[in-house]
């Protein structure tokens, strides 16, 4: 079975609000039951996410790691393969494993480069016949 794709596209450009929106959703699905693997762009995107989901909302706690410790991080971020129902994408490229995921979102903003290689996973996903979904948030 092919896994549910979700595209969102947010209206601002900048990593920051890839990476704030990237936060909410890790948190929304951690409080309904799924893992969650977060997969950076880079190193660099890596410490950001990290400190990122310890400072995003002041009144919650998402349990997160750079590790999945034997799944005991509930919330991972690693350029590395690891489990996860959600894989949310934050790479330029489509993950190898992508076809054995159960969910992934895709985070795109106004940024060139980020939609170019945004549209070219999404024909990717398309001519596999995996089912999408787009989601444009204006804030």
């Amino acid at each position: 079975m092919m896994p549910r794709i979700d595209f969102y596209i947010l209206a601002s450009e900048g990593a920051d609000a890839r990476e704030q929106f990237c936060c909410r959703l890790a948190a929304r699905a951690w409080r309904k039951g799924l893992t969650v693997l977060i997969r950076p762009q880079d190193e660099a995107m890596a410490v950001r996410l990290d400190e990122a989901l310890w400072t995003f909302d002041e009144q919650s706690f998402v349990p997160h790691g750079r590790e999945p410790l034997g799944g005991d991080n509930p919330v991972v971020i690693t350029t590395e393969a690891c489990p996860g129902r959600l894989l949310i994408n934050l790479s330029e490229d489509t993950p190898a494993d992508w076809a054995q995921r159960e969910r992934i979102a895709e985070i795109i903003n106004a940024d060139a480069r980020i939609r170019d290689t945004g549209r070219q996973r999404y024909r990717h996903y398309q001519q596999a016949g995996a089912e999408l979904k787009s989601h444009r948030l204006e804030h």
